[in-house]
């Protein structure tokens, strides 16, 4: 028997392969699917070619490109439900009353951050620092926190003094702009991506890739609707992760 056809998903990013009418639609294409939030071990089962697809920060899928591994290719990838198209700018974020005007006025400032597989809090803030003449690690104090409004949140509460997030996050919240300020950003990042395996049989990869381009997330969803994937989509934040030091 056909062994069923892998789909990994990063629960963070927000498709609910539990919900209608991802489980038929799945189920009719002969996809299984496995949640998880350890990215760690994502970005490790995916360099160890396990899934069939991946539902992943487009980091990973640069890392294996530029060790010249061509196991996979874009299939889709998301764009901000505000503008409709795929970079999602990112924007630092500090408290209102927070007397910070800029990166520079940050330096050795406890920093939230999701994890070291994040587009926006990690990848994103390594860049922009990195423009400056600066080591993401050596310039903040790195704190994890809970994603997405959760690293808002421990802005406003003190319990770091900035985070990085996707801009489409801080707008979605209207109470953000209240209480937090920006004070910079990095414009050029992508929101994830589905990866699939090259060679997997067509009819299955068309079967997905057509449930994806037609699937219309709700608003409050983190993303809106998923684009066919084009290299072109994410040139300008590979070209900026190609000039990061080595141990990115």
């Amino acid at each position: 028997m056909k062994p069923p056809t892998s789909f990994l998903v990063d629960t963070n990013l927000g498709l609910p392969v539990d919900e209608r009418p991802w489980p038929e639609i799945l189920r009719a294409a002969g996809i299984v699917t496995t949640s998880t939030t350890d990215l760690a071990e994502l970005d490790a089962s995916i360099e160890r070619h396990e899934p069939d697809f991946a539902f992943t920060p487009v980091p990973g899928f640069h890392r294996l490109l530029a060790r010249g591994d061509r196991c996979y290719r874009g299939l889709a990838i998301v764009t901000s439900k505000f503008t409709g198209r795929t970079h999602l700018p990112s924007v630092l974020v500090v408290r209102n009353d927070d007397p910070a005007a800029a990166v520079e006025d940050l330096r050795g400032a406890a920093y939230g951050y999701i994890n070291k597989s994040c587009t926006s809090s990690y990848f994103s803030a390594a860049i922009l620092l990195q423009k400056h003449g600066e080591r993401l690690d050596e310039f903040f104090d790195l704190h994890p926190t809970k994603p997405w409004q959760g690293q808002i949140e421990a802005v406003k509460s003190g319990a770091v003094r900035a985070t990085m997030v996707p801009e489409d996050v801080w707008r979605s919240t209207p109470a953000n702009a209240v209480d937090t300020k920006v004070i910079d950003r990095y414009n050029n990042p992508t929101g994830p991506a589905i990866i699939v395996r090259c060679g997997l049989d067509d009819a299955v990869v068309k079967a997905l890739r057509d449930a994806l381009l037609e699937w219309q997330p709700e608003m409050s969803a983190i993303y809106g609707p998923f684009k066919p994937f084009r290299d072109a989509d994410v040139a300008d934040f590979f070209r900026d992760l190609d000039c990061l030091p080595v141990g990115y």
